[in-house]
C-alpha cells in the first residue's frame, strides 16, 4: 500500500508543479499514474486489484468529467484524478476528491479576493441568487488535487 501511496504523492506533486508553471498537466504524468496504478494493483492483488484500480480510474474520471464538459476545468485535471484513482482505488479517491474540492474552493476564494471580485461573486450568488459573472480568473486545479492526496493520507477518510 505504501508503494501506491508514494506513487500517488509523486504523480500529484509533479502534476501540481507543472500545472502551476504551465497551466497544463501532461499526459505522461496522468497516463503513467493510470498504467502504473493498474499494473501495481494487479501485481499486489491479482485480478481483484486490477478491477479496483479500474474502478478507481473510472470514478476519478466520472467525478470531474461534468466540469470538463462545461469548461470549468481542463482535461488534464480529469485524467490526473483518473490516474490517482487507479493508484489509490475508489474508496480513498473519494477522500482525495472531497479534500481537493475544499482546497480548490479556498484557492478560488483567495484568487477572487486578490482580484477584488470575492464580494461581488458572493452578492450575485447569495443575494441575487444567480450564477456569478465569470471573472476570467483561473486556478491550477492540479494543486488542489495534489493537496487532496496529501490531506487524504493524513486526515480521517471521508468513507469508512
Amino acid at each position: 500500500m505504501e508503494v501506491l501511496q508514494g506513487c500517488a504523492v509523486s504523480a500529484a506533486s509533479v502534476a501540481a508543479m507543472i500545472d502551476v508553471f504551465t497551466r497544463r498537466i501532461p499526459n505522461w504524468v496522468t497516463f503513467s499514474a493510470l498504467i502504473g496504478g493498474v499494473l501495481i494493483n494487479a501485481w499486489l492483488g491479482g485480478a481483484s486489484g486490477a478491477i479496483a484500480a479500474l474502478a478507481g480510474a473510472a470514478l476519478g474520471a466520472a467525478l470531474l468529467l461534468p466540469f470538463y464538459v462545461i469548461r470549468a476545468m481542463g482535461a488534464g485535471d480529469v485524467k490526473l484524478l483518473a490516474g490517482l484513482g487507479a493508484l489509490l482505488g475508489p474508496q480513498l479517491l473519494v477522500s482525495v476528491a472531497v479534500y481537493g474540492a475544499l482546497v480548490g474552493g479556498v484557492m478560488s476564494a483567495v484568487i477572487l479576493l486578490a482580484r477584488g471580485r470575492l464580494f461581488v461573486a458572493l452578492d450575485e450568488l447569495l443575494i441575487q441568487r444567480r450564477a456569478p459573472t465569470l471573472s476570467g480568473a483561473t486556478a491550477p486545479y492540479g494543486v488542489a488535487i495534489a493537496s487532496g492526496v496529501y490531506l487524504s493520507l493524513i486526515l480521517p477518510g471521508v468513507l469508512h
